[in-house]
């Protein structure tokens, strides 16, 4: 049951990062221009736009995806958080 809450609060979480990332930059397609990858005990990577990487600990791929973007946000200037 845990794991279910992980996953609705990480979905909640990047869907506030998705819209921040909208708004900022309405071009981006975040589906097509980002993808994660597990490798393994916790530890995730987010590649996205520009060539952009991100890696660390996440609970789960959406925190990963949220974690990527929020980094990503910040990298270009984005303090919004």
């Amino acid at each position: 049951m845990r794991e279910d809450v992980n996953i609705a609060m990480s979905r909640d979480l990047m869907v506030v990062a998705q819209r921040l990332v909208k708004q900022h930059f309405p071009k981006v397609h975040l589906q097509r221009q980002a993808w994660t990858w597990h490798a393994g005990r916790g530890h995730w990577e987010f590649h996205g736009p520009d060539k952009f990487y991100w890696h660390g600990r996440a609970a789960n791929a959406y925190h990963a995806r949220y974690q990527g973007w929020t980094a990503w946000l910040r990298s270009k200037g984005i303090n919004d958080l």
